[in-house]
Parts: C-alpha cells; sequence; structure tokens
C-alpha cells in the first residue's frame, strides 16, 4: 500500500512539474537564395553578346576552375565556347546571337531547374539543330530525356552532364529522321540549364536559326505572344506559319485558336474545332493571318498541351525561321534589353500595362501603355532595363529584333528562381543548468 501512494505522490509532482514550465513559440529564421542565371554557350561560328543591363553586374564562366563571379566592366559580354553564369539578383539577361548573316536569334537566360518542356526543331535531312545542357554544380547531374514524334512516343534517353560543364547533342542522335520534335526533360539528380536550337540547311541552301524557348507545362490555355507578322519587316515574304501541339496525355484535346492583335481578336475558320490526337506531335497551317507587324495566338484544349508557332519566310532577302513558345505570364521581374531598337508585344485583358525603363546613364522613365488585347510598344535602342508593375490580370511578353541578319522573337517568362531554406534552431536554454 505504501509502495503504491509513493507512485502516487511521485507521478502528481511529475505532472505538476511539467505543467508549470512555459512553452514558448518557436521561431524560424529563413535565409532566401536566388539561382544564378545561365547563359547558352555559343556553338561553331556564332557571334554574339549577352546583354546584362548595366555594368557592374557579377558573372562568371562555367568551367571546372569553379571561380568566383566577377564583376563585368560593361553592360554586355561576348558569348564564347562556355556557358556563363550570371548573379540571379540583377536583371534577367538576354543572349542575341548571329551567324553570318545567315540568321538572328534570341533567348532569355534561364535558371537550372528539375524540369523542362520544350516543343520545336526537326531532326531530319536539313536539320543542324542541337540540345545544350550546363551543369553548374559541383555534383554530375543525371537527366531523363522523353522523346515524341509525328510517329508517337520514342526511346526515353538518359543523359549524364559532368559537373561544371556544358554538353551539346545533336537533335539527329535523338529522333533521326523525324520532322516533328518534343521533348520532356526530368531530372534524377541535379539540377540542368537547358537550351534547344534550330537551324537548318539543305545543301548550300541555308534555312534559318533560332533558339526555341522552354515551354509552359502543359495547359489547357496557352497564349503564344509576339509572332511575326508582315509588317515586321518592310521587304518579307512569309511563306508559312504554323503552330506545333503535343498532347502528353491519353485522351485526346479539340482545341480552339484565336488570333489576337492589336486591330482585334477573332477566330479563324476552321481552326474552333480541331481534335489533336494524344502522344503525337501535329502541325497545324495557320489560316487568314492578321496583317500587323506582330501577333499573338491563344490555344484553348479540352485536355492540356503545349505549344509553339514556327514562321518561316524571306526577311529582306535572308531565308529564316523563327519559334515563338507558350509562355507563363511575367511577375514583374527586370529585364535587360539588348541595346538595339526593336519590339515589345504586350499581351493581356488589363486596360493599360505600366513599367519603368532604365537607359544609359542610369536615366529612369515611366511608360504607359494602352493595351486592347494586345499592344505593340517599340523599345528604343538606349533603353537598357525594363521592369513592368504586376496587377490582378496575367501579362504575357515577347520582344521582336530585326537587323540584316534576320529577324527573332523571343518570349519573356519568370526567370528568377528563389528559394528559402530555413535555420535550424538552437535553443541555448537547454544547455543552461538551472539553479535549486
Amino acid at each position: 500500500m505504501r509502495i503504491r501512494i509513493i507512485v502516487l505522490l511521485s507521478f502528481i509532482a511529475l505532472t505538476a512539474g511539467t505543467a508549470s514550465i512555459t512553452s514558448a513559440p518557436t521561431s524560424r529564421e529563413f535565409v532566401e537564395s536566388v539561382s544564378t542565371f545561365i547563359c547558352p554557350a555559343k556553338s561553331g561560328n556564332q557571334s554574339g553578346v549577352i546583354a546584362l543591363g548595366k555594368k557592374g553586374v557579377k558573372s562568371g564562366a562555367i568551367d571546372k576552375k569553379n571561380r568566383a563571379l566577377k564583376k563585368s566592366k560593361a553592360r554586355t559580354l561576348s558569348i564564347s565556347q562556355k556557358a556563363r553564369a550570371v548573379a540571379g539578383e540583377s536583371a534577367t539577361p538576354i543572349t542575341l546571337a548571329s551567324k553570318g548573316g545567315n540568321w538572328l536569334a534570341l533567348t532569355q537566360c534561364t535558371s537550372a531547374a528539375g524540369e523542362f518542356w520544350f516543343i520545336g526543331g526537326t531532326a531530319d535531312v536539313s536539320s543542324l539543330g542541337y540540345f545544350q545542357f550546363t551543369n553548374e554544380n559541383l555534383g554530375k547531374a543525371i537527366i531523363d530525356l522523353e522523346l515524341w514524334s509525328e510517329d508517337g512516343s520514342e526511346a526515353t534517353r538518359t543523359l549524364t552532364i559532368p559537373a561544371r560543364s556544358t554538353k551539346n547533342y545533336s537533335l539527329t542522335t535523338f529522333l533521326p529522321g523525324k520532322k516533328l520534335t518534343a521533348f520532356h526533360i526530368i531530372s534524377r539528380s541535379g539540377l540542368v540549364s537547358a537550351t534547344l536550337f534550330d537551324e537548318r540547311r539543305k545543301g548550300l541552301t541555308t534555312y534559318g536559326g533560332d533558339y526555341i524557348a522552354p515551354n509552359s507545362s502543359p495547359t489547357k490555355n496557352l497564349m503564344l505572344a509576339g509572332i511575326p507578322g508582315p509588317k515586321l519587316v518592310k521587304e518579307s515574304d512569309i511563306t508559312s506559319q504554323k503552330i506545333r501541339l503535343f498532347v502528353p496525355g491519353e485522351a485526346d484535346a479539340i482545341i480552339q485558336v484565336n488570333y489576337i492583335s492589336p486591330s482585334g481578336v477573332f477566330a479563324p475558320v476552321g481552326l474552333d474545332n480541331l481534335r489533336i490526337p494524344a502522344q503525337k506531335v501535329v502541325e497545324v497551317p495557320l489560316t487568314n493571318l492578321p496583317k500587323d507587324r506582330l501577333f499573338s495566338i491563344q490555344v484553348r484544349a479540352s485536355e492540356p498541351v503545349i505549344g509553339s508557332a514556327l514562321t518561316r519566310g524571306i526577311f529582306s532577302k535572308v531565308r529564316e525561321l523563327s519559334w515563338i513558345s507558350a509562355g507563363e505570364p511575367t511577375r514583374g521581374e527586370k529585364i535587360a534589353m539588348p541595346e538595339r531598337a526593336g519590339y515589345l508585344s504586350i499581351l493581356t485583358d488589363a486596360p493599360e500595362v505600366r513599367f519603368t525603363t532604365s537607359k544609359a546613364g542610369g536615366k529612369r522613365s515611366n511608360v504607359r501603355v494602352r493595351v486592347d488585347a494586345m499592344a505593340i510598344w517599340k523599345v528604343p535602342a538606349d533603353v537598357r532595363e525594363i521592369q513592368l508593375s504586376t496587377g490582378t490580370k496575367p501579362i504575357y511578353l515577347a520582344l521582336a529584333i530585326k537587323d540584316p541578319s534576320g529577324v527573332t522573337s523571343a518570349p519573356f517568362a519568370p526567370a528568377e528562381a528563389k528559394a528559402l531554406t530555413a535555420l535550424p534552431v538552437v535553443d541555448s536554454s537547454l544547455y543552461i543548468p538551472r539553479n535549486g
């Protein structure tokens, strides 16, 4: 009996002591890290520049030496045989490249990621296209490359990208002889930056080249901003414009295509109830196109799809091709400009868009553009950076540039990757003995 009483009294004392301890809320601290931008290396005898927006932006070549990023002395850097890392806190850099007057190509530098969707390019006898993968980290990256063509699913390839390196793969090594291609990149280990380039030549005749931006994730509502129109270049002959589509799911998709331009929005006849087969890459010719300088396309689908638009023709006596991928709306990030005059396509339901421009010497200006579904703003050559003010309506952007080498238009998508990391919680009271 005495033992039971002692045990009961001990339990009561322990319970009372535990209840008397004050339980303070745990305070967690987080550190925000920003991924670097990766700008692609050149291939062959390409030439071009990386536009940083301003001087003093930190960057460095990606190679085995793993050197620290250094401040730039200029607003632009020449592209080289090595991919380049640019500090993530800066404006999103862009790469403008050309090749011997045969083509002009523009792309936005992106952050490394674990997944990409691409649709575009070809692997037939005319193809000079390639994939470029860059691994800026100290450990190797292993990725799976899922492939599709006009014939359906193709064999998946597994690739290893060594640490601090860049590797190019010809599209003909993946899908020899295939005309229509789509790709899904999934990382098994590590993160990579992926660049897809489409260049074509048959015999001695060149047919142009262009970067193909990563596609938005499969969705039922595709937005493709900034497709070249007949008025982009005075002397132009657009020979074909097509939209390439792929349904990654198991069910066919029914799609409706709408044209959006500064002159209005309309649904062309014959593109309002098309069936797109699942698991096959298809191209749909675009007819009755707007006559504007640039226009955009909206694709509504019954199943998630990815898509890109291909424009081919002769612009100022240059045979050229231009790709526009379906993009994501901007989040108000700052974007570097290439120190060239150009045209900014703005696609939104908002009645007005506001943004800030930074020019040489640091002069800043506020710009307002009225939008009726789509607007085109002429970018002066002295603008170095732009930053949009976001609102409740999504805003899609693309930049078009022309010069004697050809024409190019590229979508701008959110490229800055931020991550929050929780710091460990250390309670020093656990190590301080209490008196009494």
